[in-house]
C-alpha cells in the first residue's frame, strides 16, 4: 500500500501489542485485518508496512464492538454501561465550541473516575488539556505505544468535537501539544495536524481560538450515540479531511455505510462514487448481495440492542420494520432463534 508523503499513516508494528492482546481476548484479528484490505501475514512478514491512520480507528471500532466499550479496552477500567452515550449527549447540547469542550472535559472525568481533563482559558485561547500520566492504560509500560495511543486519542477527540460543532473546532484550532519528543520515531500519524505542534509537554493540549470558540453553533443533527456510532462518526470525519484510497472489500464498505444509515443501493453507490450496477456487480463477485448485507446489518444491530435490554417492539420500530411480526421472522431467519429468546440468552450470559 503506497502513501503520499503528507498522508497520515503509521507502521503496523506500532499496534502489534494491541492486536496480540485482542487476539488472546477472543477477537478474530486476522479476519479484522482482512476486512480492512490488510494482509494479516504482514504482521510477521512485513511489520513495517504503513497503513492509513483511519484504519487504526476502524480496528478500534471492531474491538469496541466486540467488548461494547468506547475505550476499545485500551483502559484497564471498563466504562460503565452507556457512559459514552451520556457524554456525547451532553456535548451535542452545547451552544458553542467552548460549551462542548467544557462539557467533554467534565463528563469524561466523571466517566473515567479521575481528573484527566481540564480547560485553561486566556484572553486569546481556550485549551483542552488531557493529562494521562496516571490513566490506567493497558499498555502503560510500553512508552512508544502509549505515545501513539495518546496521539490518536487527541486526534479522535478533535475529530469528534469538529464533527459535533459543524466544523467550528477545525476553524478554531491554533496548535497542539504532545508528550513525545520531536525526534521520536513512529510519528506518521502526526501528519493529520495542519497547525503547529509542540513537543515534550507535560500533558496533551488542543488549543483553540477563544473568539471562534465562543461563536454560536448550529445544533448537532441526530447522532448515533453508541460506541460503534461514535467511532463511525470519527472515521467519516477523518475520511472527509484526509481522504485516502479504500482498499477494503466492497462488501465491508457497504456494511459500514449501511451501519452509518445509508440503507439504499443508490445512497451507498453514490457515497462510493460508482453506479448501482457496478455496486451490484462488485458485491456479486464477492459472493454476496446488497440485500444480504442489509439483512445481516439489521440483525447485528438488533442483537446489540436486545443484549442491552431494549424491548423487541422498540428494536423493531428503531430498525424500520413494518410490524413486530415481520421483525420476528427476519431475525429468526438470520439468527435461528426469536428476538425474545436471543434477549433472554444474552441476559443469562451476562449474569453468568
Amino acid at each position: 500500500m503506497s502513501h503520499s508523503p503528507d498522508r497520515a499513516s503509521f507502521e503496523l508494528q506500532q499496534i502489534e501489542p494491541i492486536l496480540s492482546w485482542a487476539g488472546t481476548s477472543g477477537v478474530d484479528v486476522d479476519g479484522l485485518l482482512h476486512r480492512l484490505g490488510i494482509d494479516p501475514a504482514r504482521r510477521s512478514d512485513a511489520p513495517d508496512t504503513e497503513i492509513d491512520l483511519v484504519d487504526y480507528y476502524r480496528i478500534q471500532r471492531e474491538i469496541a464492538r466486540s467488548f461494547d466499550d468506547l475505550t476499545a479496552q485500551l483502559s484497564e477500567r471498563k466504562l460503565l454501561y452507556q457512559t459514552g452515550t451520556f457524554v456525547v449527549t451532553q456535548i451535542q447540547a452545547a451552544a458553542t465550541l467552548q460549551d462542548a469542550i467544557r462539557s467533554l472535559a467534565s463528563h469524561f472525568n466523571m466517566m473515567h473516575g479521575g481528573r484527566y481533563n481540564y480547560v485553561r482559558q486566556t484572553d486569546s485561547s481556550l485549551a483542552l488539556v488531557v493529562d494521562d500520566s496516571t490513566f490506567p492504560y493497558r499498555f502503560r509500560d510500553d512508552r512508544a505505544l502509549t505515545h501513539f495511543v495518546g496521539d490518536a486519542l487527541l486526534i479522535k477527540t478533535h475529530a469528534l468535537l469538529d464533527s459535533l460543532t459543524g466544523g467550528a473546532a477545525g476553524r478554531a484550532l491554533k496548535r497542539v501539544s504532545l508528550l513525545r519528543q520531536r525526534h521520536d520515531s513512529g510519528t506518521g500519524q502526526l501528519r493529520f495536524w495542519r497547525v503547529p505542534i509542540g513537543y515534550g509537554h507535560a500533558a496533551y493540549e488542543l488549543i483553540y481560538d477563544i473568539d471562534i470558540a465562543c461563536e454560536t453553533i448550529a445544533a448537532a443533527p441526530d447522532v448515533d450515540l453508541t460506541a460503534d456510532g461514535i467511532f463511525a462518526r470519527v472515521i467519516r470525519h477523518l475520511d472527509s479531511v484526509i481522504p485516502s484510497p479504500d482498499a477494503r472489500p466492497y462488501a465491508v464498505r457497504t456494511a459500514d455505510l449501511i451501519s452509518d444509515g445509508l440503507e439504499t443501493q443508490q445512497a451507498v453507490a453514490d457515497r462510493m462514487g460508482i453506479s448501482v450496477a457496478t455496486l451490484r456487480r462488485r458485491l456479486s463477485e464477492e459472493g454476496t448481495s446488497f440485500r444480504d448485507i442489509l439483512q445481516e446489518s439489521r440483525a447485528e444491530r438488533a442483537g446489540l440492542m436486545l443484549a442491552q435490554g431494549t424491548s423487541v417492539s422498540q428494536v423493531s420500530e428503531s430498525l424500520g420494520y413494518s410490524d413486530v411480526r415481520a421483525f420476528n421472522r427476519a431475525f429468526k431467519k438470520m439468527r435461528g432463534v426469536s428476538p425474545a429468546a436471543y434477549a433472554k440468552s444474552s441476559l443469562e450470559t451476562a449474569q453468568a
